[in-house]
């Protein structure tokens, strides 16, 4: 398990306000800094959270909780690049 307590958005944040349109980028850093804060509580909860999101978004869009992370998923960045790019700034 990770420590989320030791778990810093900055470099993140950063990197979100440098590649997304400003409102854009900023309703990213807040959900990251939502969800950061319940992974500290219980980070089991996040998968919870991810079950609840796909839910609501389905229900709004007139879909299902599977189209919704296949269309996310279509949109997602490779594994590699993940890897090479992102995971890092999770530290």
């Amino acid at each position: 398990m990770l420590d989320w307590n030791g778990v810093s958005l900055d470099t993140l944040a950063d990197e979100l306000r440098s590649t997304l349109p400003p409102a854009e980028a900023e309703k990213m850093v807040w959900a990251f800094e939502q969800l950061l804060a319940v992974a500290r509580i219980d980070d089991d909860l996040l998968r919870y959270h991810l079950a609840a999101a796909a839910a609501l978004i389905a229900r709004a869009e007139g879909s299902s909780p599977r189209a919704v992370f296949e269309a996310f998923f279509r949109r997602s960045v490779s594994d590699d690049e993940w890897r090479d790019r992102y995971a890092a700034l999770l530290t």
